[in-house]
């Protein structure tokens, strides 16, 4: 997240269906053709095996051979609009393999998204080398970034392997896939357009696309019911909401009454939250998380409205890991206050009513001597962290909020940190979630 930028590509036919003389074939073809597919299995609304390709839906030159699609130096194809008669409830699938992976590049599976509104969908991935952690298989809804994550994790993607993207949309609500493993669920609902639906070219992507084979496509309407043999939902499922500049992770609320506790901060909050969401549906509170950091100017509007998108009990955040290069020399400690306490400001206009709590940054710490020897120092950047948690502490005290000092019981469990220098082990995160929950449970009327 942090700086926000969202892009509309034009495609290569410019403009919607235009019922005129010049589209009328074209549109009686597309509906005989989809029509023909819908006999054969009355599921099956497209499929690439079966289906023409209308040339006004081709960019570059598209051949199909056996069935699949290569898709070379940024040609792309659509399918048809009218392939999504109930846009509310349809599934698609798409199965690529890549070609090769070639370095800062782009592969768009899906996209079906207008050029001059915020609507539809796109499912697409990118490949960089280094750092693994650059690499993405992201989601838009309504053409907001919803999250993204890297397929194979640091092992990457491999060549000439298939992968199955799918989208499932039901009553409006979008669920992402790959090789039916759940990828995303989205809570909130997704705007239908009449755009047709692109492979290999989407929403401002780089230019620079990934070569690949397109080997299955195939849209399905409302009587079909995708069901993922890997997805155990459980139960307390959790999808997303998301607005221009933030996403919030949710759980599926089945009980309004219970108390709601927003926990905003970067790859800390990721490590905390695994024991810290238990815990507190042990006492009937339902955790809403934003993985999110402030590394420069404060996106105050963004912010302030997802604090504000639920009516939140309690708010926990942490800025600090990302901001390490805010040393003296670079970034005065006025500058640093006045961010956090804009940070601050967000959860307080937003989320009027609930007790605020900033937890410190936690230490710095330096690699492990050996491999399989525990860390035994603080980091070389660790008097950056002191300063952060001095000048943020001095801020929270002016603005009443009250703060969590993890940071010095970890600086005397240093055997707990993972070693990379940021994150920790299990039980780390664990004592904050304890310390985190002894402050907020008792906010919140619970024992």
């Amino acid at each position: 997240m942090g700086r926000h930028r969202f892009f509309f590509v034009t495609p290569p036919w410019r403009g919607r269906y235009n019922i005129d003389m010049k589209n009328r074939l074209l549109l009686a073809w597309v509906f005989a053709s989809l029509a023909a597919a819908a006999s054969a299995d009355g599921s099956i609304l497209w499929d690439l095996a079966k289906n023409e390709i209308p040339a006004a839906l081709q960019f570059g030159k598209i051949e199909k051979i056996d069935g699949k699609v290569a898709l070379r130096d940024g040609t792309a194809f659509a399918v048809p609009a009218e392939a999504f008669p109930d846009p509310k409830n349809f599934t698609v699938q798409v199965t690529a393999s890549l070609c090769e992976l070639v370095q800062n590049s782009d592969f768009v599976a899906m996209s079906k998204q207008s050029r001059d509104a915020d609507d539809g969908f796109t499912f697409s991935m990118n490949y960089r080398d280094q750092p693994w952690y650059a690499r993405r298989v992201a989601a838009y809804v309504n053409n907001i970034f919803m999250s993204a994550n890297a397929i194979g994790g640091q092992k990457g993607p491999q060549a000439n392997t298939p992968y199955t993207f799918t989208l499932a949309v039901r009553d409006g609500a979008a669920t992402f896939y790959i090789d039916d493993a759940p990828y995303k669920t989205c809570y909130m609902a997704m705007i239908p357009n009449r755009e047709p639906m692109w492979i290999g070219r989407g929403r401002g992507q780089n230019p620079k696309t990934m070569p690949a084979v397109v080997s299955a496509v195939r849209v399905y309407g409302p009587d079909f019911k995708y069901v993922s043999p890997k997805e155990n939902v459980g139960e307390n499922p959790r999808g997303a909401v998301a607005g221009k500049g933030w996403a919030l992770d949710i759980p599926k609320i089945a009980h309004p009454e219970w108390p709601k506790v927003l926990i905003y901060g970067d790859s800390i909050s990721m490590g905390y939250r695994g024991s810290f969401i238990p815990e507190m549906l042990k006492h009937d509170v339902y955790v809403f998380h934003c993985c999110h950091f402030v590394g420069g100017d404060v996106p105050e509007q963004a912010l302030t409205e997802m604090a504000g998108r639920y009516t939140f009990d309690a708010v926990v955040f942490n800025n600090g890991l990302h901001s390490l290069h805010w040393s003296p020399d670079k970034v005065s400690d006025a500058v640093v206050q006045d961010r956090m306490r804009k940070l601050t400001q967000c959860f307080k206009k937003g989320a009027p009513h609930a007790k605020i709590y900033y937890l410190l940054t936690t230490p710095h710490t330096s690699p492990r001597p050996l491999p399989d020897m525990p860390v035994e120092r603080l980091g070389d950047k660790n008097d950056v962290v002191v300063r952060l948690n001095t000048l943020s502490g001095a801020v929270m005290k002016q603005e009443g909020i009250e703060v969590i000092d993890v940071y010095s019981i970890l600086a005397k469990r240093l055997e707990l940190a993972a070693g990379d220098g940021y994150h920790w082990q299990g039980p780390a995160y664990q004592i904050i979630t304890d310390e985190i929950a002894t402050r907020v449970l008792p906010a919140l009327g619970k024992k």
